[in-house]
Formats: structure tokens, sequence, C-alpha cells
């Protein structure tokens, strides 16, 4: 079948013995698998469509072990565990996943590049030919892998569905996770192990911190906006234009001097038209937008006259 193909993982252990495993722990390590697919589909290019499926019968005793279906159409044979997937191709896919075939000299798979990694700080990244990187670690050691291999080890996503696979060889009874032959279901033999004493080097590592950004600012505009709070301890002004709500910061000396004489007052409903514009900055990754009024160009009073008809003036 050109549209599909095999992955097989398991987990091994004293307490999976009789093929059970608590579901607790199982659904998070099934969905992060079913992740882990969609990640480096997204990571690697994806371009076909895939689902991630559970095989009939494909749950095996001894230990818990697992054959999914990763194909490009419809099988209704199968039981549809997760949604659509994108990815680029099959054989890609399930290089990077560990069960590619690659020279003695690359490190094709994800799980086998993070074990070699460990817990060691990358001191440098150099592509070569072949579609192929070399990484060089603090201690001097390099290792060459694929450049598909390399883009998930760098992808925090990636890695995050990573640590959640491997989360259930913390359990106790639970020895470790394995990458099995998903074309023979009587071979146990593992082509990938990940030990409970090496899950320590599968956590996720920290997203880069983003780079802050000098603030830009918008073009300055006129607004009515109405008054909901006025805050003199933090020098703001709470205010709406009847959809959004914000803190404003009121530059105006001239206004502000009025206030502070008390030579205006505000009441419930009153208005005021300002000139404003808004200025934006990145900071530790986050965005920030603080609206700046630069001048008061009306105060309107809310009306306390009943409605008339006509004119009349007091």
């Amino acid at each position: 079948m050109d549209n599909a193909i095999k992955a097989r993982i398991a987990y091994n252990g004293p307490a999976l013995s009789n093929g059970e495993m608590d579901v607790r722990s199982l659904a998070p390590a099934l969905i992060a698998f079913a992740d882990l697919v969609d990640n480096v589909n997204r990571v690697i290019g994806g371009e076909n469509r895939i689902r991630v499926l559970l095989n009939e019968d494909s749950i095996q005793k001894g230990s818990f072990d697992i054959t999914f279906l990763l194909e490009t159409g419809l099988m209704q044979q199968a039981k549809l565990f997760v949604g659509l997937v994108e990815q680029t191709g099959l054989a890609a896919l399930m290089e990077v996943l560990g069960w590619g075939v690659t020279g003695a000299t690359v490190v094709g798979g994800i799980f086998t590049l993070i074990k070699h990694v460990r817990s060691r700080k990358l001191s440098g990244i150099q592509r070569i030919e072949n579609n192929k990187s070399e990484i060089s670690l603090e201690d001097g050691e390099k290792i060459i892998t694929t450049e598909n291999t390399l883009k998930v080890f760098l992808d925090v996503n990636c890695r995050v569905s990573i640590e959640k696979i491997i989360e259930p060889v913390t359990k106790e009874g639970i020895d470790s996770f394995e990458l099995r032959d998903p074309d023979n279901v009587k071979d146990k033999q593992p082509l990938e192990i990940v030990t409970k004493k090496e899950t320590e080097d599968f956590v996720a590592p920290p997203a880069a911190s983003a780079v802050d950004e000098e603030p830009i600012q918008s073009e300055e505009q006129e607004l009515l906006v109405k008054i909901s709070l006025i805050s003199f301890e933090q020098g703001k002004w709470k205010l709406t234009d009847g959809n959004n709500t914000f803190w404003a910061r009121i530059d105006d000396e001239t206004f502000c001097k009025q206030v502070e004489k008390g030579e205006l007052s505000f009441a419930n409903g009153d208005m005021l038209r300002v000139r404003y514009y808004i200025k934006q900055s990145i900071k530790s990754g986050n965005l920030y937008s603080e609206y700046i009024v630069t001048k008061v160009l009306e105060l309107k009073k809310r009306p306390e006259q009943i409605q008339l008809d006509f004119s009349y003036n007091e």
C-alpha cells in the first residue's frame, strides 16, 4: 500500500507484563505521539495530508506495544485515532521519527539524536553536503545528522511532544520506551530504546528568549471617549470608545493642571474628545501597547436637562 506505512512504539517494564497500562499515562502519551507526527510534518515542510491511526489488533502483550498506521488516504479498516496532519512524505517522516535507513556515520532519528546530545550544550551548527548538518558540542564532540532531524531537534513544539511521549518511563514499573519493527510484531528487539536514567535528557529545553524591539508608535488621531475611571496614583485614565476599554496616559499639561487645581470636575457619563497615539513594544516575548493622549480637545459634559423641542437658556 503506497499511501500507508506502519510505526510501532512500546513501553516496557514489570508494571506492563500483562499488556496493561494506566489510561492516565497512556492517553497523554498516544496524543503526544500524534502531536509529534503533526509537529514533525510542519517543521519539515508538510504538503500532503496524512492520518495517524491505531491499527486493528495493534496492542501486543508482554509490554505495552502499539502499532500505528500513518496514511495519506482514507482507510475504513483502521480505527481513526486523531485527525489530519501535514507531512512532506511518509519516508521523510519515518526517517526523522527513527524508522528510516541512514548511514553508519549519520544520526537520522530524533530520539537517537537526543540520546547522543544528552544534556550537553551546543557550541555550533554547520551545514554540510547532501542535506546534512554537523552539530558541535561544548566538549568538542561533533555529531552529523540530517537537516530535517536537526529542524525537529531545534523546534520547541516537537521537543515538548517528545518529552510527553517519554514521560511514562518516569513512572514506577515502567523501565523504557522503545521503537520497534512495525512489520514484525513478534520481534521485540528495540530499534531504539530510552531508559529511565535517560529520561532527563528528553526534557524539552525552553524556547529562546524573544529579542526586545524598540517601541513603535502609530500616527496621531482623534477619538471620542467616555471616562470610566481616573487613577491619580497610576497617573492613568480608564477610557472607553464604546467597544474597547483601555488605560491611557494623558500628556496634555494644560488639561492636567486644570484637573489638579479643581478647575475641571467630572461626572459619570462625561466624554472627552482627544488626540492620541498608540506606542507598542516587545519585551521578553510579550507585546505591550500604551495609549497616550497628547491633547484633550473638548470636555463634553453629560446632559442634565430634560429634552425640549425648542431652545431655552436660563
